[in-house]
């Protein structure tokens, strides 16, 4: 994946916000707001897997299927928006706490996802969801 080193700056650029309590509030960006829970929480999508854009109902139903699978585990979720800070890019997904970093990656692969977000008080970290290893880190404000 050396070849990506773009796509990793990019997404280390990501703004996140998620909805807490029927209120959205940035976690990720100027101004970041405290987390809704304890760290590390991690944002997971399931849209586009491999960085392929596919059919809105597909990604939809897989985000669903995500979304689930939390809930079965018993995990504590919030709606959450990672986005490009110019706003030419948009996905939804999950912020999640009360997973490590190799079950957040986990996650990630099952759903074909490249990376995954890990934010903790101070910093956002992109991690590859191949190794899990983290490739970008970031002030999380």
């Amino acid at each position: 994946m050396a070849g990506d080193e773009h796509l990793w700056d990019l997404w280390a650029e990501a703004l996140i916000d998620c909805e807490i309590d029927g209120e959205t509030r940035c976690v990720r960006g100027p101004n970041a707001e405290a987390l809704p829970g304890p760290a590390p929480i991690f944002a997971v999508t399931a849209y586009n897997p491999d960085g392929v854009e596919r059919d809105a109902a597909i990604n939809a139903a897989a985000e669903r299927e995500l979304e689930a699978e939390l809930t079965q585990i018993g995990a504590t979720v919030w709606p959450a928006t990672g986005r490009s800070p110019d706003g030419s890019w948009s996905e939804p997904g999950v912020a999640i706490t009360g997973l490590d970093r190799a079950d957040a990656c986990d996650l990630g692969r099952r759903y074909g996802q490249l990376g995954v977000f890990e934010l903790t008080e101070t910093e956002v970290h992109v991690v590859r969801c191949e190794d899990e290893a983290i490739v970008r880190t970031r002030p999380r404000n």
